[in-house]
């Protein structure tokens, strides 16, 4: 007791008049001001211990503390304060109304204070919070913060404040309310739909699901964070951007990122064509969440673009981002987004400038509709007589590329390399050099995929595939003869040069994929534009490719610098010429392709 007591009059004397006297929080009043009153319970019930001090309004938590002594650090004390946040009484009405722990923690060690705030750590199986230390807040400053003050309307999100302030929050009403662990696909959907309801409906959000379903407690936390911030005149392309890091940042260290291509990858790919303007018409027709739209929408106009995948989790995702970029706000706007829940091997049209994408590359088609697809797709392509023994997800989705772009028109996918090489593909690869030039061929190491093509294939997704890829990049030279669409070839016309390139995998593949993934692609693209002025390639310097530390990979600069200084950390590194493991080569005839 002599221990509690010590610790009481430490606070009482100590922190509590310096908190009072120098930043304006209130004293002596047990409405606002809670000291070891809001208890920690074991996983049986019983209880633990209690918090410090928990500074309420409006019967809501809005700031914990953790108070300490000289003897300690405020590194300790921020160890405890996280265990108190993991363990706060959210689910106790009487302690946390909006079932949210306080945003914001501050840190004592004797009269010396620290404050920080949370997100969510997403790069754990099991998502943590984490925090990142702050300006001190004056008691009316917090107030600010959370939407308290008389007269508060609600404020401007910026970009640097939506995931921490927003989108975490929200995360963590739903993992509440959903009773959720981990980041589920069921849980991302909640959350984006809530967004893109409230974006559709205003303040008729209410009568909407998802928020309908949830709790009074719930409800009312959702309707806290709503009114604490105006998403709408937030909106705009930073924003949209930062929702899309966001998402994939919730996919870190789950088994949900199967469907995402890798954001360097995108860049490249994109690069590679270097052809876009505002009036370029262009189709993803198994657009996943969005990645290739969201990398062309800053150069072609909006309804000259189309995304279609079949799965409810992507689409969403992809049409909630061109929502926020475009800064739409109604729903008659927002249906019109052209974003498709559907098949997208379905008619899609036949006058696309550009069809990109990473489509399904399994062995076998298992959707269905293959009736519907039979008007759009050739099922018999080989002429063997039977329709469907060579379905595979890739031969149905090269041919939706190949028929749904125009003569003259590109088409740059990412394809299994065993496509370049397969006997049973070679009526595929007919198929594209009857109708298309093939303009490049980019060879992708191992390890850059996930396992499966939807958000139902959750165990296999979370692995690392073995399977290599490779990026195909065509040009569409005539129309297809549906009754002959292979014919005989023209070897003659198959005597034209093609750019090959390979990124074999580094050494060490430490870190995030495109930590070590995107500098062989640098020299790729460097080697490719030089290609494309003067038909040969450029000699350069070996490079050393090595990891310095780990980057945020879905930051926007597509490039990195492969030739100058970089200074990190307040280290300058210097390139130096040694040994890559990147080659680039040109090959002069596409005959054995096809043999």
């Amino acid at each position: 007791m002599s221990q509690i007591r010590s610790e009481n009059s430490y606070i009482n004397n100590d922190i509590l008049p310096f908190l009072a006297s120098n930043f304006g929080y209130p004293i002596h009043n047990a409405e606002k001001v809670k000291i070891n009153d809001v208890p920690i319970f074991r996983p049986s019930g019983g209880r633990a211990g209690s918090i410090d001090i928990v500074y309420y309004y409006n019967s809501e938590p809005i700031l914990l503390v953790e108070a300490k002594s000289t003897h300690t650090s405020h590194e300790v004390a921020l160890a405890e304060a996280l265990v108190y946040l993991r363990n706060f009484p959210v689910d106790k009405p009487e302690f946390a109304p909006s079932g949210l722990p306080p945003k914001v923690l501050a840190t004592t060690v004797g009269k010396e204070i620290k404050f920080y705030k949370w997100s969510i750590d997403y790069s754990k199986p099991i998502p943590d919070f984490a925090t990142e230390e702050i300006t001190i807040l004056s008691f009316e400053k917090l107030l600010q913060y959370y939407g308290f003050t008389g007269g508060y309307s609600p404020r401007i999100v910026s970009e640097k404040e939506f995931k921490t302030d927003f989108f975490d929050e929200l995360i963590a009403i739903f993992r509440k309310e959903l009773n959720e662990d981990k980041i589920t696909p069921n849980l991302v959907r909640e959350v984006v739909y809530q967004i893109i309801n409230y974006l559709s409906f205003g303040e008729r959000y209410t009568g909407q699901n998802p928020y309908v379903k949830i709790s009074l407690q719930g409800q009312k936390a959702v309707r806290d964070l709503f009114n604490r911030f105006d998403l709408v005149n937030s909106s705009g392309p930073g924003i949209a951007k930062e929702f899309r890091r966001s998402i994939l940042r919730s996919f870190q260290g789950t088994v949900l990122n199967q469907y995402l291509t890798e954001q360097c990858v995108i860049a490249f790919m994109v690069n590679l064509i270097d052809e876009l303007n505002s009036e370029t018409k262009v189709l993803d027709f198994e657009c996943g969440s969005g990645g290739f739209l969201a990398a062309v929408v800053d150069k072609v106009r909006l309804e000259n673009i189309r995304g279609v995948d079949i799965d409810e989790l992507p689409y969403i995702i992809a049409k909630t981002y061109l929502a926020l970029y475009f800064k739409k706000s109604n729903k008659e706007e927002i249906d019109l987004l052209p974003i498709k829940l559907g098949n997208g091997l379905f008619y899609q049209g036949n006058d696309w400038d550009l069809v990109i994408g990473n489509p399904a590359g399994g062995s076998k088609y298992e959707h269905g509709n293959l009736d519907e697809i039979d008007d759009n797709i050739d099922r018999d392509l080989d002429r063997n007589g039977r329709k469907d023994d060579n379905l595979s997800e890739y031969n149905l989705s090269i041919q939706q590329a190949v028929s749904s772009v125009k003569v003259g028109g590109k088409i740059c996918l990412v394809l299994p390399e065993g496509f370049f090489s397969n006997s049973h593909d070679e009526f595929l690869r007919k198929f594209i050099a009857k109708n298309c030039k093939v303009l490049a061929i980019v060879g992708l190491p191992r390890g850059v995929f996930k396992k499966g093509t939807s958000t139902e294939q959750q165990q296999s997704g979370a692995q690392t595939s073995s399977q290599k890829m490779s990026i195909l990049y065509l040009q569409k030279i005539r129309g297809i003869d549906k009754e002959n669409p292979i014919g005989e070839l023209d070897l003659s016309e198959l005597e034209y040069p093609v750019f090959i390139a390979s990124v074999n995998k580094p050494v060490s593949k430490s870190g995030k994929v495109c930590d070590w993934l995107e500098p062989g692609l640098d020299v790729v693209l460097q080697q490719w534009r030089e290609w494309q002025n003067n038909q040969q390639l450029k000699s350069i310097p070996k490079i050393e490719i090595k990891i310095i530390k780990e980057v945020d990979e879905e930051r926007d600069a597509p490039f990195l610098p492969l030739f100058e200084e970089k200074t990190i950390q307040n280290e300058t590194v210097k390139p130096k010429p040694i040994e890559t493991k990147t080659e680039t080569k040109i090959s002069k005839f596409l005959k054995d392709l096809f043999k």
